[in-house]
C-alpha cells in the first residue's frame, strides 16, 4: 500500500462511482478495479460493494479510509514541522490551561503569540487543573498551565500568585460567615482541600452550603443576585463590577494565595513550537 492507494481510496470515497473515479485518476476502469482487488487481497477483506448506481464502502473499507485520513493528517503535520526554515517556526503546540487562567489571561497571551509565530498551530484544552495535569503527565499535552503546586521533577515556571477572596453582593463580616448562605463552586480537589483547611482553621462549624454549581460565571451571577457568598480567586472579580470582595487571610494574618504554574519537560528545546512558547511566556508580563 502506498500514497497512490490513498489517493485512489480518497477519490473513490468522494465519488462513490468506479467510472467517475477512473476518469479523475486518468485510469481505465479495468486498471482501477485491479488496484481495488489488490488492496482487498492485501487486507483480506472486501472494501467496497458494487451497487446498481455506484459503489458503497463496507465497514472494513470505512475503517481503512478513516485510518488513512488520520495518517495523512499526521504526515502533513510532521511535514509542516520539519520543513520549518529560518524564522518561520512551524508545528503544533498542545496546550492545557485551567479554566480561570483560560478565561482571564490566555486570550491576550495567545493573540500576541500567534502574531509573533503565525505558523504555529495551537490546540488548546481548558478544564479543571487536576485533570489537565493528569493529561500532561500522560503525554497528551506538551505544556500545561494549572493552578496550585505539583511535585514535578522537571521544569515549571510560576506565572501568577493571587489571593483567594470572599465574594458577596454587599460587605460581609468574616466573623459571622458560617451563618450566611454559601454558594459552593465545585473546583479541583487540590484547591478544595486548601479551602477546607482555611475554613476549619477559622471556624468550628461547616459552611452553610445552599447552592452548588460547576460553572464560575453561574456562581458569580448567583452572588450578584444576593443568594449567598462564595470563595474564588481575585481574577474572577475582573468583569463583575459592583460586587464586594475581600481577601482571605491565614491564621498568621497573611494573604491566602493560590499560584498558577506552567509545567513543561526537560526536552522542550528539541520541540520548536514548545520552545517558542516557553521563551515567549518567560518574557510576558501578566
Amino acid at each position: 500500500m502506498d500514497t497512490k492507494d490513498f489517493i485512489l481510496l480518497k477519490t473513490l470515497y468522494e465519488e462513490k462511482n468506479i467510472t467517475y473515479t477512473a476518469k479523475r485518476l486518468f485510469m481505465t476502469q479495468p486498471a482501477l478495479s485491479e488496484r481495488i482487488k489488490r488492496l482487498e487481497k492485501e487486507f483480506n477483506c472486501n472494501l467496497i460493494i458494487r451497487q446498481p448506481r455506484g459503489i458503497a464502502f463496507t465497514s472494513e473499507g470505512e475503517q481503512l479510509y478513516n485510518y488513512m485520513q488520520e495518517a495523512d493528517k499526521a504526515y502533513q503535520s510532521i511535514k509542516k514541522q520539519l520543513s520549518a526554515t529560518g524564522t518561520e517556526i512551524r508545528g503544533t503546540l498542545r496546550l492545557g490551561c485551567s479554566n480561570i487562567f483560560a478565561k482571564y489571561h490566555i486570550p491576550k497571551i495567545l493573540s500576541a503569540f500567534s502574531q509573533a509565530y503565525p505558523y504555529i498551530d495551537i490546540n488548546m484544552y481548558s478544564g479543571l487543573s487536576y485533570r489537565l495535569y493528569r493529561r500532561f503527565l500522560e503525554g497528551e499535552l506538551d505544556v500545561t498551565i494549572v493552578r496550585g503546586a505539583h511535585d514535578w521533577s522537571e521544569h515549571h515556571l510560576e506565572l501568577l500568585s493571587e489571593p483567594l477572596c470572599l465574594f458577596n453582593k454587599t460587605e460581609l463580616s468574616f466573623e459571622n460567615l458560617p451563618q450566611h448562605s454559601y454558594i459552593h463552586y465545585q473546583t479541583d480537589p487540590n484547591l478544595q482541600q486548601a479551602l477546607d483547611d482555611w475554613w476549619y482553621g477559622h471556624y468550628r462549624t461547616p459552611p452553610n452550603i445552599s447552592i452548588e454549581v460547576d460553572d464560575i460565571d453561574t456562581c458569580v451571577k448567583l452572588v450578584r443576585q444576593g443568594l449567598g457568598f462564595t470563595l474564588l480567586t481575585e481574577s474572577c472579580a475582573q468583569d463583575v463590577p459592583g460586587i464586594f470582595t475581600s481577601p482571605l487571610l491565614t491564621k498568621s494574618e497573611e494573604l491566602f494565595c493560590r499560584t498558577t504554574n506552567l509545567y513543561y519537560r526537560n526536552n522542550y528545546t528539541s520541540m520548536t513550537p514548545v520552545k517558542a512558547f516557553i521563551d515567549f511566556i518567560m518574557n510576558w508580563k501578566l
